[in-house]
């Protein structure tokens, strides 16, 4: 595929978003998990009010918890023409609830059933200067991003747990949402790194994978498979960094190589597998692999992978390997935290 842009900047991301939503000519469909009443979030919201006055058809779905942008933020949008929902306001007072866990972690744009976008890249100021992967797709893929996110549109209070991945010329749009047993974007994880016959590299800026996950890589690696997985250094979330902790070791003495990314905040989710490539909204953690809605894009398309890897290289640059032996000495109290923390995940 020659129509698609890799983006990792976010300011870049923005740029070319404000760019196709000036000149859309029908409609703006627009999913996030964050929307932040700040001055990005002005940007935007200024950018749709125009052309939601030019009679250009605007949606906005919008969690509800990972927002800082409410209703009234949007009145004069509204009042220009343009619909918007927030998915699944809250009916409980403490997030311990498994219910308003259900987020939709989903970030999508598609203007004019043309153009896609589909990655990590949230609507925020916060996020200005973190590393994040966003694909930018133009072609009639649109319209199967187009028919996913209207799916969420119309359940936006609890959408269908039965949503079917998305079948397009090489690509597969796999829609997750929350469940114990299903687990879609887990499952594909597993399957792909089973079937890899060179190498697997990983990027993910919340690293709590799951047993599975965590058994088929230690396999992988020990038949010979090259393992590469780049972390954050320090997320955005610390607590998520002492739990992850508790697993590298294995990992390591398994054969998988990990590096940690220092240049700035690594908010990207990539897997590389082979000849195959799955980016999207999805981390490598419970939160996302259990309880959230998540979008993400399957393919093997090769100039897209080749733009990966290059990616992905690039990374490794600004990284640095995990050392066994500090992890080894690490604090017993650090040790029981982890412990403590294994115990505890599913409720926060």
């Amino acid at each position: 595929m020659d129509n698609f842009k890799l983006l990792t900047n976010s300011e870049k991301i923005y740029e070319h978003m404000l760019k196709d939503i000036n000149k859309a000519k029908k409609s703006i469909f627009l999913e996030t998990y964050i929307y932040d009443n700040d001055f990005v979030g002005d940007i935007f919201k200024e950018a749709l009010i125009d052309k939601a006055k030019k009679g250009i058809e605007i949606k906005l779905l919008i969690d509800a918890w990972g927002s800082s942008a409410k209703r009234d933020f949007f009145s004069e949008l509204i009042e220009a023409g343009a619909q918007v929902k927030f998915f699944r306001e809250f009916k409980y007072v403490f997030r311990i609830f498994s219910k308003n866990h259900e987020r939709n972690h989903r970030k999508l744009l598609i203007i004019d059933n043309n153009i896609a976008y589909i990655g990590s890249c949230n609507i925020t100021a916060s996020c200005l200067e973190w590393r994040e992967l966003v694909l930018r797709l133009r072609g009639n893929i649109s319209e199967h991003f187009k028919e996913s996110f209207l799916n969420s549109w119309q359940n936006y209070k609890r959408i269908s747990k039965e949503i079917r991945s998305i079948i397009h010329k090489g690509f597969e749009i796999i829609q997750d949402t929350p469940s114990k047993k299903e687990r879609k974007t887990e499952k594909k994880y597993v399957e792909l790194i089973r079937k890899a016959k060179k190498e697997i590299l990983i990027e993910t800026p919340y690293f709590v994978p799951s047993f599975k996950i965590r058994r088929a890589l230690c396999k992988a690696a020990k038949e010979g498979i090259k393992i590469q997985v780049i972390l954050p250094y320090i997320s955005d979330v610390r607590i998520v960094d002492i739990l992850r902790d508790i697993y590298l070791g294995a990992l390591h003495k398994s054969g998988v190589k990990l590096y940690y990314y220092k240049k700035r905040v690594l908010h990207s989710k990539l897997m590389l597998v082979d000849n195959l490539f799955i980016l999207g909204s999805s981390n490598l953690d419970y939160r996302s692999l259990i309880h959230q809605y998540e979008i993400n894009l399957l393919g093997k398309d090769k100039n897209i992978i080749i733009a990966l890897k290059r990616y992905f290289n690039h990374d490794l640059i600004s990284c640095i390997k995990f050392n066994y032996q500090e992890w080894k000495d690490r604090s017993s109290f650090r040790k029981l935290l982890e412990l403590f923390l294994i115990k505890v995940r599913h409720y926060f």
